[in-house]
Order: structure tokens, then sequence, then C-alpha cells
């Protein structure tokens, strides 16, 4: 598979899976409503080809006042559901603003889902403002920036984060800021050491 790598856009076309499509829907909607989001975690590997299973897609959105929230909700549930609950005010006052995530799905068919969640912390304001265009198969979506994908996925620190981080790294080798992963491996208190000797930089 070949990548077109720029600062902030990455294209490439291959056949799109029902994972794809599902986010692809799901992310238009978003953009009809004109809101700002950034998709983050497994997903950004595995749209990279890594071959691993997951039941949901972390999806963070700008914070919106309750009246914009509640248009979203009335154009997302024409095609999906949400898990949590049917009631809009009940996601936005008691999910939502609360720091809870909530979930959607295609009607009648529970996965994969979409995981939706409020940006609150420094991590996920800075994932939305530096969010790569990522243009696959002529479809845009808005993923996390790779440094600080790999970095952060060495802060959650299971094996299948390690080698998410890894995969995406080794596929982006030549094109990625070394320094700036450094510096955000740095900044979430991991051991760059130990990481550059795990990814074969030492």
């Amino acid at each position: 598979m070949e990548f077109v790598f720029s600062k902030d856009k990455i294209v490439f076309n291959r056949v799109l899976s029902e994972l794809d499509k599902f986010v692809i829907d799901f992310v238009k909607v978003l953009n009809k409503c004109n809101i700002k989001y950034v998709i983050v975690s497994g997903y950004v590997s595995i749209v990279f080809g890594r071959s691993r299973q997951t039941e949901d897609v972390d999806m963070l959105v700008a914070e919106v006042p309750y009246e914009e929230f509640e248009d979203l909700w009335d154009e997302i549930t024409k095609e999906f559901e949400c898990m949590n609950t049917d009631n809009p005010k009940d996601a936005y006052e008691n999910y939502l603003k609360e720091g809870s995530a909530i979930r959607f799905y295609r009607k009648d068919n529970p996965f994969p889902n979409m995981e939706f969640k409020f940006a609150k912390e420094k991590d996920d304001f800075y994932s939305i403002n530096n969010s790569i265009r990522l243009l696959i198969s002529g479809n845009e979506l808005e993923i996390s920036p790779i440094e600080f994908h790999i970095a952060y996925k060495f802060y959650l620190g299971s094996e299948k984060d390690f080698e998410d981080a890894k995969f995406v790294f080794n596929i982006f080798r030549k094109n990625i800021d070394l320094d700036l992963l450094k510096n955000h491996l740095k900044k979430l208190n991991i051991d760059s050491k130990l990481i550059e000797e795990y990814l074969g930089l030492l």
C-alpha cells in the first residue's frame, strides 16, 4: 500500500472494509453538522493495515452547546442508535458533560460502535487541534497526529498498544518527526531510550 504523506495530510487508496464504511458514514454526519472531531487509538493503526479486530472506534469531539448537540443527535439517529440512552438531554448532561462517553452503532447491528466523547484533557485538545487529514479512497477523516498517536500508545502500555505503536512507526518511519515524537514521550514520562531501542533506533 502506497501512502502520500505531508505535514497535515495522508492520502492512500485501498478497498474499504466494513469498519471503514462505518467510520466514514458516521463522520459524514458530523461534517454535515460542522462538528469538530478527531479519531484516536486503535482504528488509527487498523486503517493503515494493521491486522487486528476491534469492536469500537474512539472519537474525541469538541464540546458544543446542547442546542447544537441536539441537532447532531437528530441527524445521527436517522441511521445510528445510542447504546447508552435514547434521550439526547440525558446523553449530553449525564454522560458527555460529566466526562463519560456514549456509544453509537448502526441500527440493529451493535458492532462495531463509535465511542463518542467530549474532549476534556490537554492531550484531547492537542489531538483535535493538530489532527491529520486522512484521505482514504476519496473519503476524508480526521485522525490523531502520528507522532502523538505513537507516543500515547506507548503510554497506554499494553502489548496490543505497543504493537499498534510499532506498526504505525514502521510505516511512517521516514516521514515522522523524531524530535517531536521524543518530546511527546518525555511529556508523557516515558523512558524514550527504552522506546528508541524497541523501535530499532539505537
